[in-house]
């Protein structure tokens, strides 16, 4: 079935001619996947460079693991936009969510045929190929927690894990300590940190969605992370597990260990 045909059913006034397309891909600095998960989405979106959408309805979809893979985010009604200067020119769009459509959003996944980079087309240039793939039984939200070995989460989400108290994370952490990993997207450089509390690592990530900077001065001086923005490159990940009875001298040479193997105090962001 194609896209079109499923949301006319929901949304009779929406045509392919009064309507564009946003395929929304990894800019350099956000994942588009993730900015929806993390409930930013709608904001992010309205921050246009150009007037990109000169139509009445905006579809929105972000990019799903390939390059012909699509999850739908979302019906917009443009109701207005407005030039902005600072901090550079750019156009504040007011866009409206069908809510008629809803249902569908962050469950629907479509493919499309169209590889290309641009990502504003307009609705006719894409509605013959843009076919409904399937449609998940609940909306994407984040996943109970992988195992540890699969542990790499962005800072937006480690905010919701934590704010929410997602059982299966809070678990799975609360019973270990161990090593972890900050990796920074924009300068590709590493810090490697212990929890050795009696918390365990959920203890010590904790902190850090907190304030972002975990308390360590040198990540704060390092990155500025009191930016909510900065702290956006964050991804955090597992090095390695202990028991929850380890002494802090075992965790301490545990994390030297990582430091000395990943070279974070030369390459990186430990100072120590």
């Amino acid at each position: 079935m194609k896209v079109f045909d499923l949301l006319q059913l929901q949304e009779p006034s929406l045509k392919p001619q009064n309507c564009k397309i946003h395929f929304a891909r990894y800019n350099q600095h956000e994942h588009p996947l993730d900015v929806f998960i993390e409930g930013q989405f709608d904001g992010w979106q309205s921050w246009q460079g150009s007037r990109n959408f000169k139509r009445e309805f905006v579809m929105s979809f972000v990019q799903a693991g390939t390059t012909t893979s699509w999850l739908f985010v979302g019906l917009f009604r443009v109701k207005g936009c407005v030039l902005k200067k600072e901090p550079e020119q750019h156009f504040m769009y007011d866009l409206e969510r069908v809510q008629s459509c809803e249902e569908f959003v962050g469950r629907l996944y479509a493919t499309s045929p169209y590889t290309q980079r641009n990502s504003y087309l307009l609705g006719e240039t894409l509605a013959p190929g843009l076919v409904v793939s399937h449609i998940l039984p609940r909306r994407l939200s984040i996943a109970d927690f992988p195992g540890y070995k699969l542990v790499d989460v962005p800072k937006g989400q480690l905010d919701i894990i934590v704010r929410d108290s997602i059982p299966t994370w809070r678990t799975a952490l609360s019973n270990v300590k161990g090593i972890y990993l900050i990796s920074d997207r924009k300068t590709h450089k590493l810090y490697v940190g212990k929890a050795d509390g009696v918390e365990g690592i959920w203890g010590r990530w904790c902190v850090y969605a907190k304030n972002g900077h975990g308390g360590n001065v040198a990540l704060r001086e390092e990155l500025g992370i009191d930016s909510l923005k900065r702290q956006a490159d964050l991804r955090f990940s597992l090095l390695e597990i202990a028991d929850i009875h380890s002494t802090k001298e075992e965790i301490l040479a545990r994390e030297e260990h990582w430091k000395t193997v990943l070279m974070t105090r030369n390459n990186g962001y430990n100072r120590n």
